[in-house]
């Protein structure tokens, strides 16, 4: 199940207002990607836009500027049904990094590093349990505000 993804942009709130009203949905503020960042929701999907250039860093909550040239501005979000114990393992043989991370109280990821450049939030069933029941529009607008 795609929870997810994200994509870069140059103007945020302008992507993400589009294609919300492509969508037919909203788009709001996405604090977590920094004070450009914007989300865009539509039924059970959300959309992430970022700041072109701002990359992803192992292990934060959040994008950064001038990141190694092997860091991605992009990444998604995948429900699995094998628990995070064996994520971990499968990972570990592959010789990619993963830990799990927890997403500003909201839900936990088994954070993967997929040849340890391109991240893919892994949701095992006890964890996507927690991203549903949180990741909603009406949660976002309680904690983020319904500021647009």
């Amino acid at each position: 199940m795609l929870l997810h993804v994200s994509m870069p942009a140059d103007d945020c709130r302008r992507v993400a207002e589009t294609l919300a009203e492509m969508m037919e949905g909203e788009a709001l503020r996405f604090p977590p990607g920094g004070p450009d960042a914007w989300n865009v929701w539509s039924g059970e999907i959300q959309l992430v836009v970022t700041p072109r250039g701002h990359y992803l860093v192992p292990g934060e909550m959040g994008w950064r500027r001038g990141a190694t040239q092997r860091a991605s501005e992009t990444h998604f979000a995948l429900g699995v049904r094998r628990p995070a114990h064996e994520l971990l393992a499968i990972a570990g043989r592959a010789g990619w990094p993963a830990q799990i991370c927890d997403r500003g109280g909201f839900f936990e990821v088994v954070e993967l590093w997929v040849e340890g450049a391109y991240l893919v939030e892994l949701l095992d069933p006890t964890f996507l349990a927690a991203y549903q029941r949180s990741m909603t529009v009406p949660n976002w607008k309680a904690v983020f505000g319904a500021k647009t």
